[in-house]
């Protein structure tokens, strides 16, 4: 995962996505989507590659990937989801985690999903709590509760509320070391 990490940063970098960003994308999303080389079906049988990036009509698909391809999807599709969720939110947001948090989840479900429900009429009444405890009930999908979802919604609640245990924050640390030796280097290729 030493390998995929790296890899991952020098992506959210190139796209121009902040250490926080690319940590949560590395911590909970990536584990939660998985990372597949070869196109695959997710687990309501749409068309996906790389890590949780849903096949478009029209889109044209390899039959596989390299490490470094799927990151740089990823990131793109990162930050597109990021606008997304900042439109959609109208006040600020009560930490940089929160707002990544509230990324995964417009990653994991889609906009418009996210548009129509009560988490965000929540933020966006700045009731910033209540907001994140809605996570819990979104651990559906086809109709079925998914012992995967349940594990995700658990981990982005920390992230929502902006409360990162000690390990965290020490985990975070030695990322974001690496995040900035990174963009050094990045910086002095170019």
């Amino acid at each position: 995962m030493k390998a995929i990490k790296s890899k991952l940063i020098a992506a959210f970098i190139a796209a121009g996505l902040s250490a926080p960003a690319a940590f949560v994308a590395y911590d909970l999303t990536l584990p939660s989507e998985g990372l597949v080389l070869q196109p695959y079906s997710d687990p309501v049988g749409l068309k996906t590659i790389c890590a949780g990036h849903l096949v478009q009509k029209g889109e044209k698909v390899k039959p596989s990937y390299t490490e470094e391809e799927c990151m740089e999807i990823y990131a793109s599709d990162w930050k597109k989801h990021l606008k997304q969720i900042d439109s959609a939110v109208r006040v600020p947001y009560a930490s940089e985690w929160q707002r990544q948090a509230l990324n995964d989840f417009t990653f994991n479900l889609g906009i418009n999903s996210v548009k129509g429900s009560t988490l965000l009429r929540l933020v966006n009444q700045g009731k910033h709590k209540e907001a994140c405890e809605q996570l819990t009930r979104w651990v559906y999908a086809g109709g079925k509760k998914l012992k995967g979802l349940v594990i995700r919604r658990d981990k982005t609640m920390s992230y929502c509320l902006g409360e990162l245990t000690p390990e965290k924050q020490k985990e975070y640390k030695e990322f974001l070391e690496q995040y900035n030796e990174i963009s050094r280097r990045l910086e002095k290729d170019s």
